[in-house]
């Protein structure tokens, strides 16, 4: 995880700066709304951001008073460095740190922005245990995380049996450019290669961040819907506020936090459909280990392109495509998971 996102991920999706700086103002503005939180409310405020360093910028332009910036990247700490330094920014403060072990220098935080950062921890409850003595009073903690039994993350859940400790991103990249020639869409190979590959991945459910405030004696806010299982367009992120009023007694955590114990994205599906669908992929996946590298990073980017939307090219005209809405998207995707784990399955087989 010290390398992984820096040199295989956002080498991908952040090739253009200024592009980048702009889609995460438009994200932290459209995450803050779903809260109530406006920009006014962040003047004075201190704030704690994990990942890449871009949101820590997007903060520190809406005017906050101090932002703490953490990382186990040393690439990222350097570029925010670098960026600070270049743009005479006095009120960030950049730091590589291990956030399951440390926070660093941040302290008397007002609002911590914990967005696509949870599931990819390996020690969860260590990193709650070191975030909340350092939270001020009536403070705010804002998790984005990835929702078990959403489509994307279902799918995921499976294609990694395939993936994790046998295909590297250089091998994904060249079979989706065997299947792709025609101009290649970051975004979405860093979000493959991110879901593919990177070591930890887990996607939760409402009601465990849900009970974890109760057994924390925290305000939760969250307005995810509490379904099991739903392949229509859910989005494949759900969002949760802790909201402190007080100190936090840490003798709170004398039993394992819910969304701290270790497990798999992965949630009971009710629908034989569903469950028919699942063990032939799962066979389909498990197959791929008879056969070459190659064949099986075919295979598993050919599935992937189920997973999230892709710039479509008319090649013939040379011009982008834009795709209607789906009404009977659901349906639509469970038939041609079919029809694709029935061809691969086929075409190993010659």
């Amino acid at each position: 995880m010290t390398t992984f996102y820096a040199e295989h991920v956002h080498s991908h999706i952040h090739t253009d700066h200024q592009q980048t700086l702009q889609k995460y103002r438009n994200r932290i503005q459209a995450e803050l709304a779903k809260f109530g939180i406006s920009e006014n409310q962040l003047h004075d405020k201190t704030i704690l951001d994990v990942g890449s360093g871009w949101q820590a910028i997007v903060f520190q332009e809406l005017g906050c008073r101090q932002v703490y910036h953490l990382d186990i990247n040393r690439k990222h700490v350097e570029f925010l460095n670098h960026y600070i330094t270049e743009n005479q920014i006095d009120n960030i403060k950049s730091e590589q740190v291990d956030i399951s072990q440390s926070l660093g220098s941040a302290k008397h935080i007002d609002l911590a922005f914990i967005a696509g950062v949870y599931h990819h921890l390996q020690n969860r409850e260590d990193f709650i245990k070191n975030l909340l003595p350092n939270m001020t009073a009536n403070s705010d903690i804002l998790f984005r995380v990835y929702r078990s039994g959403t489509w994307s993350r279902w799918l995921v859940s499976a294609l990694r049996i395939a993936t994790i400790d046998r295909l590297t991103p250089a091998q994904l990249l060249v079979a989706y450019r065997l299947l792709h020639p025609y101009g290649l869409d970051n975004q979405f190979v860093g979000d493959m290669i991110d879901d593919l590959l990177t070591p930890q991945w887990l996607a939760f459910h409402p009601r465990e961040f849900i009970a974890d405030a109760e057994q924390l004696k925290l305000q939760c806010q969250c307005s995810a819907e509490p379904f099991a299982i739903d392949f229509s367009s859910q989005d494949e992120n759900f969002r949760v506020k802790w909201h402190i009023t007080d100190y936090v007694d840490l003798d709170c955590l004398h039993q394992p936090l819910a969304t701290g114990q270790a497990h798999v994205a992965e949630i009971f599906d009710t629908s034989p459909e569903i469950i028919d669908l699942r063990r032939q992929l799962i066979d389909l996946l498990k197959s791929l280990h008879d056969h070459a590298d190659r064949d099986a990073a075919l295979v598993i980017v050919s599935l992937y392109f189920l997973v999230r939307k892709h710039t479509n090219i008319d090649v013939f005209n040379g011009q982008i495509l834009h795709a209607t809405p789906n009404r009977n998207l659901a349906a639509w995707r469970i038939e041609h998971l079919r029809k694709s784990v029935i061809h691969f399955r086929d075409w190993l087989s010659q």
